[in-house]
């Protein structure tokens, strides 16, 4: 096993990304880049905590999930009869120790397909195993065994501590809640054809909602399954032309033909506003206020209560994450390097402007934001990206990664140009 060598932080300039230069944003730029450099030179004068590196090895196509500081993988085996061996490492505290794997089994699902995900003491492994019916299944893991508990057809969402899955057989739907401990249900519920939404609490679906093309739409308690609500909605269209969405304690209703937006409140189903909005979008809360995103780029954050348009930003994307009241968004552009800003939510201001960083997927929804860029010399520069304080803290220089990189509250792993995994403790 071989541990990876991080080098030293130096003080010496840092060449930007390859390909086409962003658009320079001015002052504020320059003198965070003077800030970035100024972190990186004290940083390299001062005691470095003592870093921790390590390789967990893996084929080409391995789906990797890092979660509470533990790596788990889905590597491919390239056999029919067993498509995929599932695995879980545990990464050292130490530097210079090597990563433990705790266990490996073969599991019948193709790495190319599959979803890993943590619901409790569960990993979940979603995907196909590859035949001609496409049929997706979840497989329910004990995390400290690997031993399967259960298995059943569709992918599941986490509501609280229980599951809900969805069966479509026979034209019919069913939603089905299931104790994650032993895979059997605690209650099944037929649901209208038509379009199913779930609205999200910070702990899984709390809210089931159906649009009938036909009839009145439906809100359904997600942990109880039982139904709320029943009412005709009052819009213009019908939902063969109308997109719909749940945000915070709305149903949203898009009529495209019209360019109408009209909001639902979710507890009574009751018409709150109506309000023109002509651009295709997905909609986002975004502190407060709710935010539609243009498909091509572009925000506008809208006054949940009235409709209201509060500010519109054609210049940014958003990242869907917020600290603190602000959120962080990207110019628009093609590839992964964008100059990355920090908007105030609240009125939509440039609070600062962070430079050009690959931002790694967070699987901590409190843990640190992390973003990466190369550093020259086969090199990546990692910073920690403040959105709170609207700054971005230069924390370590790594060997070049080809990218693929998610963090933790602990860790940070990125893919390497071999395909294995490297992971780092990166000092704070």
């Amino acid at each position: 096993m071989t541990v990876i060598d991080l080098g030293e932080l130096r003080d010496d300039p840092l060449p930007p990304p390859s390909g086409p230069a962003p658009r320079a944003v001015g002052r504020p730029l320059r003198l965070a880049v003077v800030l970035a450099l100024t972190l990186l030179a004290s940083t390299a004068a001062a005691p470095v905590a003592e870093r921790v590196a390590a390789v967990v090895p893996a084929p080409l196509g391995t789906v990797a999930l890092l979660y509470d500081g533990e790596v788990f993988l889905l590597e491919p085996s390239g056999t029919a009869a067993a498509p995929g061996w599932l695995s879980a490492w545990t990464v050292p505290t130490s530097a210079g120790a090597r990563p433990v794997r705790r266990w490996r089994m073969p599991v019948p699902v193709v790495s190319g397909s599959a979803q890993l995900r943590r619901h409790a003491d569960l990993l979940l492994l979603t995907g196909s195993s590859g035949r001609l019916d496409g049929e997706y299944r979840t497989f329910a893991h004990d995390r400290d065994t690997g031993r399967v508990r259960w298995q059943r057809t569709g992918s599941g969402r986490s509501a609280g501590p229980d599951l809900l899955f969805e069966d479509g057989a026979d034209g019919r739907m069913t939603i089905n809640s299931v104790d994650p401990s032993s895979g059997r249900d605690r209650w099944s519920v037929p649901v209208p054809s038509g379009m199913v939404l779930f609205s999200p609490a910070a702990d899984g679906v709390d809210r089931i909602v159906t649009v009938r093309p036909d009839g009145p739409a439906e809100v359904w308690d997600a942990r109880r399954g039982v139904r709320l609500h029943t009412t005709p909605l009052d819009h213009e269209g019908t939902p063969s032309n109308t997109g719909f969405d749940v945000v915070g304690d709305l149903l949203l209703a898009f009529a495209g033909n019209s360019g109408r937006l009209t909001g639902f409140g979710l507890d009574g189903l009751d018409r709150r506003w109506e309000v023109p909005l002509t651009t295709p979008v997905f909609f986002v809360a975004c502190g407060p206020l709710l935010c539609a995103q243009g498909e091509a780029g572009g925000v506008r954050a809208l006054d949940p209560a009235t409709g209201r348009t509060v500010w519109r930003d054609n210049r940014w994307q958003l990242s869907g994450t917020e600290r603190g009241g602000r959120m962080l968004a990207s110019g628009l552009g093609r590839g992964v390097w964008h100059p990355l800003v920090v908007l105030d939510i609240a009125s939509g201001r440039v609070t600062a402007e962070l430079d050009v960083w690959n931002v790694a997927a967070s699987n901590s929804p409190d843990g640190p934001v992390f973003g990466v860029r190369p550093a020259g010399d086969g090199r990546m520069l990692v910073a920690e990206l403040d959105v709170a304080a609207a700054r971005a803290r230069v924390r370590d220089v790594l060997p070049a990664i080809s990218g693929d990189c998610q963090s933790d509250a602990q860790l940070l792993l990125c893919r390497l140009m071999d395909g294995r995994f490297g992971v780092w403790r990166v000092p704070r």
